[in-house]
């Protein structure tokens, strides 16, 4: 399928189909801040806590990337009946989901798992609650409420994390309405045995889940035994599509009758991983559903996973930032300020935006640490970067070395970087014509500019943008690295 069909259906939400959720949903909250000294009573370290955010987990990330992506979402579940149950209904209401299906026991806590970050690095997590329950009166409600919204359904999803929303009678239950009105069934679980009398038409497990339901041991050729267990899970599940995931060493997928294919991943060093196999299982799901092949099925559902692990909540992926992925794959930059302006102020809503600027002339170590060290401290890395006039005013006519389209195509291979723009005429060789469209969270500058007055401050006090020093690598410079060949007689000419 070619990428402006594949736009299309995105964009029109994969022809919109109607998802029943079942499983067990729960709250995920994210303490960001500083941690720089010992409590003076206990010695141990305190985080100063500088954001909190809440966003859904488990199943309640499941609802949120299927929502997001177009799907029309229904859920039936169960809660415990406190607070934190409270934000989550709150949460699927803002987004226009119904929470009818929700019921409250005062027999359980809320699944709540809370994290302390610094610099976007997990330092402690701890969780509320164990497992949802029921009494009888509740179970055959909750039976109810799901069997009525069967009934209007494209697919169920299922999204069992063990924590008690999906009794053996649901089970039961599902098989006997799949003999008479059969839906596509996707299953995320830690054991698929279970669900194997509903022959579900795709299963997610993960290495770790494959290697346990299986009884293997773990080997470093972590892709040969994928390639080895594909198989072996669907034939336990009853499964027609199994994408067994193993992280950086990528996805196996088996498709019943045919032979198993493993599929490379891009190499992410940092990220936040936690519901990344949600967004990845989502997007899956909803290629599926169209008769997507599997080529594009597995692509398509990896960009996804990729949009949800930049972000610093709990991943998820939008219809439109697929889309996005899709067609800026190949081009990062950006070169009208206006296009400029919409992207970020599209971006900003489910991003933090982190804007650095400089020439990158000859490209060195100093430069991938420093972008590098920038791309931490958010989700979004947006890098102006001075035009060839611009370097020439600011650094002499022997300057620059290399031209602006060769700098622009290095920048743009990093994975680090996001966006590049280019900037600097005869009126301002400063990036503020860029803040003032980007309006970012955080604004990155060299170790070397910390006790200078930077022309940008002034505007940076008013958006309310963080400013960040980056410390250099020791002897790491274009200037120095002209330097050195200059002092062994060799030429490095500018390019003309």
């Amino acid at each position: 399928m070619k990428d402006t069909r594949l736009n299309e259906l995105i964009k029109n939400g994969f022809n919109k189909p109607k998802v029943l959720v079942l499983g067990d949903c729960m709250l995920d909250i994210y303490l960001d801040g500083e941690c720089k000294r010992l409590a003076p009573d206990v010695g141990v370290p305190v985080l100063d806590v500088k954001t909190a955010v809440h966003c859904l987990g488990g199943a309640g990330n499941v609802i949120v990337n299927l929502h997001n992506m177009g799907a029309m979402v229904s859920v039936v579940t169960v809660l415990g009946d406190d607070a934190n149950a409270v934000l989550i209904a709150d949460e699927l209401q803002q987004k226009g989901i119904e929470t009818t299906g929700i019921l409250y026991s005062k027999n359980c806590q809320t699944l709540t798992k809370t994290r302390l970050r610094r610099e976007q690095q997990c330092l402690l997590r701890y969780d509320i609650g164990q497992k949802y329950s029921f009494d009888d009166d509740m179970l055959q409600l909750y039976l109810l409420a799901i069997k009525d919204a069967l009934q209007s359904v494209d697919i169920i999803f299922v999204a069992d994390y063990d924590k008690g929303s999906i009794p053996d009678k649901l089970i039961q239950m599902l098989y006997q309405e799949q003999q008479l009105h059969p839906k596509i069934i996707v299953v995320d679980s830690k054991d698929y045995r279970k669900y194997s009398c509903l022959r579900p038409d795709l299963i997610k497990p993960n290495y770790e889940e494959a290697r346990q339901i299986l009884g293997q041991h773990e080997d470093e050729d972590r892709v040969h035994q994928g390639m080895q267990w594909s198989q072996q899970l669907a034939e336990l599940a009853n499964a027609h599509w199994v994408a067994l995931t193993l992280d950086k060493d990528g996805v196996v997928l088996f498709k019943r009758n045919d032979p198993p294919i493993h599929y490379t991943v891009p190499e992410l060093k940092e990220g936040n991983f936690s519901g990344a196999g949600d967004t990845f299982l989502t997007a899956l799901c909803l290629a599926y559903f169209n008769g997507l092949d599997q080529d594009s099925a597995i692509d398509l559902s990896i960009k996804a996973a990729h949009i949800g692990i930049a972000k610093s909540g709990t991943a998820s992926c939008s219809c439109q930032e697929l889309a996005h992925k899709i067609s800026e794959s190949d081009n990062k930059v950006v070169a009208d300020l206006n296009e400029l302006e919409a992207l970020c102020d599209r971006l900003r809503k489910g991003h933090r935006l982190v804007f650095t600027n400089g020439c990158f002339d000859i490209f060195h170590a100093g430069h991938a640490h420093y972008l590098g060290k920038a791309k931490t401290m958010g989700d979004i890395l947006i890098v102006g970067i001075n035009t060839d006039n611009s370097i020439s005013r600011l650094k002499g006519a022997s300057r620059p070395v290399n031209r602006l389209e060769d700098r622009i195509e290095v920048l743009c291979a990093l994975g680090a970087v996001d966006y590049v723009v280019p900037f600097g005429d005869a009126g301002s060789d400063n990036p503020i014509p860029l803040l003032e469209k980007v309006r970012p969270h955080v604004f990155v500058k060299g170790e070397a500019y910390r006790d200078e007055d930077i022309p940008e401050k002034g505007l940076l006090d008013t958006l309310g943008t963080k400013l960040v020093y980056v410390e250099h690598v020791h002897q790491q410079s274009t200037t120095k690295i002209i330097q050195r060949v200059q002092e062994n007689k060799q030429v490095l000419k500018k390019i003309s």
